[in-house]
């Protein structure tokens, strides 16, 4: 496996870093654990640095029921394992978290592997204990939030004591807080929370122990995430940090596929006023055979034998994934953002055969078509002015949820088409789109399960621009791949869209001045009949 991508010239981000770290355990001893949960004695002999206290999270979550813990929900401990830097920092800070699992077995070591990895790149990275959680519990995410908070508190703690070893070497204004299973929908609440004075009626501000937090989260990244288990009084969470999700195909746990509504609702264009951004990005992995629980190291396939790939594939992409977010977000290291704007940029570093698709928002942006105005026919998205003529094509706007599940919220475009040459045509005013200030064009395009579409074949059609007398006409596929759904093993095909990237440099090899753009129109020329669903066809960074 290449160490380096040809394209970038970067080197491998999951492979380990230069520096050497030391792994510590870190509690709140004493506590009488019974024979059933032996596997949690390890937290009563932290590293004496490290005690912690505990925490009430009363008002937010029961324990698991039928689990004899040695405490309540008003005295938590604060149990983790850290992965730290040597040297004199300050160092970003990375905590994972959790979901749920059978309490007996600690699900907290299972993302040492990827701790390991990102404290050889120069990052403290920790993995905390959620456990008392687990088991027969629900509603409980907002009690998560609250936990993956205040550990993040602990260690601001830590590096505010001027006489303990992490003094003066946490950076706490670059935090990934990452989250798997129900704590990957709790680093979303917590990203929301974190600047809160209060969360139905409790307090974060320290008068009734809890906060204050109001850290600096650069990104919080969710894995195979549920979504509204816990739903705010203001309604779903809207994720105000910058937000990455991951999720395999195979998944027979979060089979629907709910942290798709998550990323939905994350910045998402504000129809008063679209042309204004909240600084922040969002970015989708959907990785092909991948299961629920092969993300985390300590949890057994939910799976049959031969139904996902490998675990070392799968724990492969997840450190050559998070570890580009981090190296982007943490390490401020930009041109590994390359690898988040389209996953082929890992290409060489994924196991062979890996199939991906991802998806790419950039806070800097205008769109020509979002769909997001009503039901009604498209239309160009103002303040770009233009009209929409559907040529053979049927163009719906649609509230589907293309992955099943939840409904949503999000409106999207399907296209339908029965001979070649259809075509659906954008005609704009270039006055009104800027299209020069920025270097890229990209939209969203992914295809159905419905009958026209062959199965397991990949869709194509080609992207045509012009300006005047000049037109490119390039086919999606020497963009990117747009795969075929792969089957789930619960529920419906998930159909999951594409980000392709169009450099605005192409256009400009070819004579397209993108200063004076007249239409921009999707062709179906290269397949006879099929159905592919659309959105977010803009101009961004």
């Amino acid at each position: 496996m290449s160490t380096e991508t040809e394209s970038t010239g970067l080197r491998n981000p999951g492979l380990p870093g230069d520096l050497q770290f030391d792994t510590l355990i870190y509690g709140s001893p004493p506590l009488a654990y019974p024979a059933a949960l032996n596997q949690y004695v390890i937290y009563n002999t932290p590293d004496p640095a490290y005690v912690t206290g505990r925490i009430d999270v009363s008002a937010f979550a029961n324990l698991g029921a039928a689990t004899p813990w040695p405490f309540a929900n008003t005295n938590v401990p604060l149990n983790g394992h850290v992965c730290i830097p040597r040297g004199r920092g300050p160092f970003p800070l990375a905590v994972f978290a959790h979901g749920n699992h059978n309490p007996n077995e600690n699900s907290t070591p299972g993302y040492l592997y990827l701790c390991r990895l990102l404290a050889s790149h120069g990052i403290i990275a920790a993995t905390i204990d959620v456990n008392f959680l687990n088991g027969a519990n629900f509603g409980e995410n907002d009690g998560r939030a609250i936990v993956h908070l205040e550990h993040l508190r602990q260690f601001r703690t830590w590096n505010n004591t001027a006489a303990h070893p992490l003094h003066g070497k946490v950076d706490l204004n670059r935090i990934l807080i990452v989250g798997h299973s129900r704590g990957g929908e709790a680093v979303g609440h917590a990203s929301f929370f974190n600047t809160q004075p209060s969360v139905g009626g409790v307090p974060l501000d320290g008068a009734a122990g809890l906060g204050p937090y109001r850290f600096g989260i650069t990104a919080a990244l969710a894995i195979a995430p549920t979504d509204r288990q816990f739903t705010p009084t203001t309604g779903p969470t809207v994720v105000p940090d910058s937000y990455v999700i991951i999720h395999g195909s195979k998944d027979s746990d979060v089979f629907t596929f709910e942290g798709y509504h998550t990323y939905e609702r994350a910045h998402a264009v504000d129809l008063a006023n679209p042309t204004v951004s909240d600084g922040k990005f969002k970015a989708m992995l959907w990785v092909h055979k991948a299961n629920h629980n092969q993300f985390n190291s300590v949890w057994a396939p939910e799976t049959p034998p031969g139904v996902a790939m490998p675990r070392p594939d799968q724990e492969q992409i997840a450190m050559v994934h998070i570890g580009a977010v981090s190296q982007a977000v943490l390490l401020d290291r930009k041109a590994y953002f390359a690898v988040l704007h389209d996953h082929a940029a890992a290409g060489q570093w994924d196991p062979p055969g890996t199939e991906l698709v991802s998806q790419y928002q950039d806070p800097e942006r205008i769109f020509v078509q979002h769909n997001q105005e009503s039901l009604l026919a498209p239309v160009v998205s103002l303040p770009v002015q233009g009209t929409v003529s559907p040529d053979g094509v049927a163009a719906a706007r649609q509230l589907t949820a293309l992955v099943g599940g939840a409904a949503t919220t999000t409106i999207t475009l399907r296209l339908s088409w029965n001979a070649l040459g259809s075509r659906l045509l954008l005609q704009v005013d270039p006055s009104t789109l800027p299209a020069e200030r920025y270097p890229v064009l990209s939209l969203r395009v992914g295809q159905s399960v419905e009958p026209p579409n062959p199965v397991n074949r990949d869709m194509d059609l080609s992207l045509e621009v012009s300006s005047g007398s000049r037109t490119l006409s390039i086919p999606a596929s020497s963009l990117h791949r747009l795969l075929y759904p792969d089957a789930p093993p619960l529920g419906p095909a998930k159909i999951v869209m594409q980000t392709l990237r169009l450099p605005v440099a192409r256009l400009l090899e070819r004579g397209v001045d993108p200063s004076d753009l007249r239409s921009i129109a999707l062709v179906f020329d290269r397949r006879p009949a099929g159905v592919v669903y659309a959105g977010d066809l803009q101009f961004s960074n």
